[in-house]
């Protein structure tokens, strides 16, 4: 993790940030916060995930309780989000309740906390995304390809069904039409997936690189820098982002996943309000990590426009590979590659696809090296 560059932040003292979530993501945003000379406390359902074993303080509730959540946010000075799942309104609640801020704010945070919302959002501000509708009953299915996709709670695949006729389609809704809102999108023919990261404070935004990620079975395997689109592709999403930013107007990191079609157009796909996977890549190629600006979002302190510090590199997350034990040392034993970094996630048993860490490297046969590490690595 690159050292942050500590602007100004003696000039004030930092305010105990409150995390909603305790996976890697607040685990890792707890360490670039501490690196700094801050202090988190972490709201989790029930102890021993990743970011209660370096979190200063960890609080155990119901993420579904306005009373843990109110409490949780009065012994913060101002909290943020790890994931999506809880409802914007009670964080809405917690905030008038306790007088307590959240970056980003929940009100604005509510125009994209589901896919349905997003859509909505972005259509309303004119930003191309794939065709889609939401799915009420089976008669309103259609003989096309697509995705059917639950509006709230998917990740990594999961949530997210790919159909190739009516026939599939409808098999799928009636499995799923009990869980949620649920949309239908139609297929885009694409031939890359690519990423931007934005970060504003009360008074910038700015943006990371594109990256370029690439899918297996819905979870992203790899992410890659540079991205290898023109100069006008990624102005145009930054320009897309910029405007999406602006009528969101609220602080924190916002992550962009888009399709670039064959026609080298971008086709938006969805949005995280808070670090992202294909942003792990920051930790090692970037003067300064994806959770160090977002952290400086949330406390409004001046952000750092990163800058690369290699020509190239490869993220790859590392999946489990089978259910048992995690020993981080006897998988550090067996490298010897030193172009090279690791990242665990401080989870001690590992099931097959979970995320147990990542790995980013750079010099010579970046893909070929990772290929070797996944094939050879038993997680």
């Amino acid at each position: 993790m690159p050292t942050p560059k500590i602007n100004n932040l003696n000039a004030k003292p930092l305010p105990l940030i409150g995390i909603l979530g305790d996976g890697q993501l607040a685990m890792m945003m707890t360490q670039a916060y501490q690196a700094m000379g801050g202090k988190t406390i972490v709201f989790a359902e029930r102890a021993g995930g990743p970011a209660s074993k370096v979190a200063d303080q960890l609080i155990i509730g119901s993420s579904n309780s306005i009373e843990d959540l109110t409490e949780f946010f009065k012994q913060a000075d101002i909290v943020t989000l790890e994931n999506e799942f809880i409802d914007s309104q009670l964080l809405i609640d917690a905030s008038t309740q306790s007088d307590t801020q959240v970056a980003p704010h929940p009100a604005r945070y509510q125009l994209i906390e589901d896919k349905l919302s997003e859509n909505l959002f972005f259509e309303s501000l004119d930003i191309n995304i794939a065709d889609f509708f939401e799915v009420s009953n089976a008669r309103d299915l259609v003989d096309k390809s697509g995705y059917l996709k639950l509006a709230k709670g998917g990740y990594d695949g999961i949530g997210t069904y790919k159909v190739r006729n009516i026939k599939q389609a409808t098999k799928v809704f009636e499995k799923i039409k009990n869980s949620g809102t649920v949309l239908f999108e139609y297929a885009v023919d694409f031939k890359k997936e690519l990423s931007l990261i934005a970060v504003a404070n009360s008074n910038d935004i700015i943006f990371y690189p594109l990256f370029e990620t690439h899918q297996e079975d819905g979870t992203c395997r790899y992410v890659s820098y540079p991205s290898g689109v023109s100069a006008e592709v990624e102005r145009s999403a930054q320009n897309q982002v910029k405007k999406i930013m602006q009528a969101l107007n609220t602080r924190g990191l916002f992550a962009f996943e888009f399709f670039l079609d064959q026609d080298d157009k971008l086709v938006l796909n969805e949005s995280a309000p808070r670090p992202h996977n294909s942003g792990h890549i920051t930790l090692d190629l970037m003067d300064c990590s994806q959770f160090e600006n977002h952290m400086r979002a949330v406390a409004d302190l001046p952000l750092i426009q990163p800058i690369a510090k290699y020509q190239s590199m490869l993220m790859a997350n590392l999946l489990g590979t089978r259910n048992g034990s995690f020993n981080e040392d006897q998988i550090m034993a067996q490298i010897t590659d030193e172009n090279l970094s690791f990242t665990f996630y401080n989870k001690q048993e590992s099931r097959v696809k979970r995320k147990m860490g990542h790995v980013n490297l750079w010099g010579a046969e970046q893909k070929r090296r990772a290929d070797h590490l996944i094939e050879n690595l038993v997680i």
